[in-house]
């Protein structure tokens, strides 16, 4: 089974629409190698979910965050052919902090970072990304069957005994399908915010590539989903820390969550003002990372 997550991904992950019935993850190194995306088209479905219904099915909830895989998929078909990895800046990511929250969306931005450099990353840079992931599962509790399944990746990195293509797929359905499954000491709040964290990196890399390509309405099927706001708003807000002064991650992700709701809901198609808004407020929460 493979529950696809994101980020926005986009992130950022963020962001082109699945349904509960789950495509293969993409074998190839070129577009016409992965399972056809239908870009603006495919986003419908998100919309007609029902929130309350998400809380039924962890393979619903799941489903209905995009992984970045899929985001990159979505660009390409609408005729965006930037590859995402160039957008993506150096950044060191602080996996020491006491909060919960704040790691989790850390995590979501590297394994979307993983995700769309898989393929062009040197095995120095993707092997930083693995060990970042993996200090990330550990701070989150995420259990020693994740572990052991990082450092059997690793190992396979390092001795060149995996294809990118395979690694892709591999890593893909870690993102998507066995970190949803973790119980992370039971804290319901982590995956969510790793989900939250892969979408809004996917979402400023989205609006970014749009913007370059003079074709801003090109991302109205991938930004444009409320319910999904929604869903990660519902877990950046509820919680045993929600009557406490939010960690600055945790509130910048919030205010950002909810401005992407006014242009989500919006009648109106993206324009470069609007892209310049979704690239201000998710940069505002990765600047805090």
């Amino acid at each position: 089974m493979d529950l696809r997550t994101l980020t926005l991904a986009g992130l950022l992950a963020l962001v082109s629409a699945c349904t509960t019935e789950q495509p293969a993850p993409p074998a190839g190194d070129t577009p016409g190698d992965a399972p056809p995306a239908e870009g603006t088209e495919a986003a419908a479905p998100l919309g007609d979910l029902d929130p309350a219904e998400l809380s039924k099915s962890s393979e619903k909830r799941y489903a209905l965050v995009p992984s970045p895989v899929e985001t990159q998929g979505a660009l390409e078909s609408a005729g965006i052919d930037t590859k995402l990895a160039t957008l993506i800046p150096q950044r060191d990511m602080d996996f020491d902090d006491e909060d919960i929250d704040d790691i989790a969306v850390r995590t979501g931005v590297v394994i979307a970072d993983m995700l769309l450099t898989v393929k062009t990353s040197s095995n120095e840079q993707l092997l930083t990304h693995l060990d970042h992931i993996k200090v990330g599962m550990k701070g989150l509790d995420g259990g020693s069957d994740i572990d052991r399944t990082l450092d059997d990746i690793i190992e396979r990195v390092k001795g060149e005994a995996v294809s990118r293509a395979e690694l892709l797929k591999e890593l893909d359905e870690i993102s998507g399908a066995i970190i949803p499954e973790l119980e992370f000491n039971g804290n319901e709040r982590v995956v969510p915010l790793i989900q939250a964290g892969s979408w809004l990196q996917g979402s400023n890399l989205v609006a970014r590539a749009t913007k370059a390509a003079g074709k801003p309405s090109a991302a109205d099927g991938i930004l444009k989903q409320p319910k999904v706001v929604d869903y990660f708003i519902e877990y950046v807000t509820k919680g045993e820390g929600k009557d406490k002064a939010p960690a600055a991650v945790t509130e910048k992700l919030e205010s950002s969550l909810r401005t992407l709701k006014e242009l989500a809901e919006s009648p109106d198609s993206l324009d470069d003002g609007k892209l310049d808004t979704v690239i201000q407020v998710t940069e505002d929460v990765l600047a805090l990372l």
